[in-house]
């Protein structure tokens, strides 16, 4: 037995229902457009960042870059360091209490 089903719907918006409609998604995406924003930048690091939180030089942070210690993404002269790695990087390098 074989059975199948045709169905379509259509819908018919006048031009108030699609401006309403545009400006209900142009508010939305102003409201979440931020939060994004945040979020990215709490999720990568500039240089001073990284110096902030390995308490040091922006020469060590450029070794540990150059000698593949810490990873990074750059974009022309913009260099971010993804959060996670750091953290990583702190983890893996941490001396255990002996005591």
């Amino acid at each position: 037995m074989r059975f199948t089903m045709n169905s379509s719907i259509t819908i018919k918006l006048t031009n108030d229902i699609l401006d309403h409609l545009a400006s209900a998604v142009k508010e939305a995406v102003k409201e979440e457009a931020p939060k994004m924003k945040d979020s990215f930048q709490r999720d990568w690091l500039t240089t001073e960042d990284v110096m902030e939180m390995l308490s040091c030089s922006r020469r060590t942070v450029q070794n540990y870059r150059d000698e593949g210690k810490i990873p990074y993404s750059q974009n022309g002269r913009k260099i971010l360091y993804p959060r996670s790695g750091i953290e990583e990087f702190l983890k893996d390098n941490m001396v255990k209490a002996y005591r």
